[in-house]
């Protein structure tokens, strides 16, 4: 029994003791952390490669020690991470950005970087677009390398425009909605005067016919009474029509606008479509280099193309069925220019079903 006691009084002091040490361990921790200061800011970005980048490590560095954020030097427990965070993920370019800091006093920072698709200078725009649709400004001294969309095409989006590219257009569209929602409580509203207009005038019809007990005198005074206000229903009712009218005619324009806005957004996605569909391809994304974007006479997109490979541009089209137009060329790329050459021909077109037209 006392064995056993021995052995129980025995685990209860290692524990005690296991215990004790913890405590004190992170007691020192604490004081440790309380007293460090900040030695070192480490900024990683492994997405920076040097043709491939908006910013690099170093530069993202110098622009934290010039911004108004008080880190180097200051006590660990007072760097706030989200605020730095928030700060850095101004930057357009940047995908997301984790911050933490250690005891030895080192603040890291982890940057990814959005991987855009093409850089759009067309319609005032100046901004890279994303495959998912993210759109932002090119920094000052980017050297990101991709292919570029130029041309007399313009997007809707304001110069300055950073974000979801395709809601942008949803949420205009949904503006358009709410324009439209607020029409129909107008509608009912003019629906139900003028039906308080039409009980009123049923009822003036019915009053206006003379019972057998009342005075002819007394009934041409009335008359007169209800005449009036026969006129002035009619007077309501038909202007009740005219703003029905207008409201229509608001309602019409909304729609129009709507039309629109849908046809801007499903020309740009199926521009943003073909652009990575061509960027994902590994012999298209080496060989095209510029996409020339204009409109058409019908509103769509019509598309040239400038190569790396030869002197000729490649006149593309509508981006209706690109992925046939694409293969079409690409056979055309392997069996014709080839073994003509590629300085043979100034324009490769591949605008019409089955066929590619070359002109010297």
């Amino acid at each position: 029994m006392w064995r056993k006691m021995g052995r129980v009084f025995g685990a209860m002091l290692g524990w005690g003791a296991v215990l004790a040490y913890i405590l004190f361990a992170s007691h020192l921790a604490q004081t440790h952390r309380a007293e460090q200061k900040v030695e070192k800011i480490i900024v990683s970005m492994p997405d920076s490669a040097e043709t491939r980048r908006f910013a690099s490590s170093e530069q993202m560095r110098k622009h934290l020690q010039r911004s108004s954020l008080k880190i180097e030097k200051q006590l660990v427990d007072s760097v706030d991470a989200v605020k730095i965070s928030e700060y850095i993920s101004r930057n357009g370019f940047v995908r997301d950005a984790d911050v933490y800091v250690t005891y030895s006093g080192e603040v890291h920072i982890d940057i990814r970087q959005h991987q855009p698709i093409s850089r759009l200078m067309c319609g005032g725009l100046n901004s890279y677009i994303t495959e998912e649709g993210e759109l932002f400004r090119s920094p000052k001294g980017a050297a990101y390398y991709t292919s570029v969309v130029t041309g007399c095409y313009t997007p809707r989006f304001p110069r300055n425009y950073e974000g979801d590219a395709i809601g942008y257009y949803d949420e205009l569209i949904e503006k358009e909605n709410d324009k439209l929602g607020k029409l129909g409580g107008e509608f009912a509203l003019l629906k139900r005067k003028q039906g308080e207009c039409n009980k009123t005038k049923s009822k003036l019809k019915k009053d206006s016919r003379k019972p057998k007990w009342r005075s002819q005198d007394k009934h041409n005074r009335l008359m007169v009474s209800i005449s009036k206000e026969m006129k002035e229903c009619d007077a309501e009712i038909m202007a009740l029509k005219g703003k029905r009218e207008q409201l229509k005619k608001r309602q019409q324009l909304i729609e129009q606008r709507k039309r629109k806005l849908y046809e801007r957004r499903g020309d740009f996605s199926q521009l943003l479509d073909f652009v990575a569909e061509v960027g994902g391809d590994s012999f298209w994304s080496a060989e095209v280099v510029q996409f020339v974007a204009d409109t058409t006479s019908t509103g769509e997109i019509s598309m040239r193309l400038v190569p790396r490979s030869g002197n000729f541009i490649i006149e593309f089209g509508t981006l209706a069925n690109y992925e046939e137009k694409l293969e079409k060329l690409r056979k055309f790329y392997d069996k014709g220019l080839s073994h003509i050459g590629w300085e043979h021909y100034r324009v490769v077109d591949v605008r019409y079903d089955k066929q590619v037209i070359c002109t010297k």
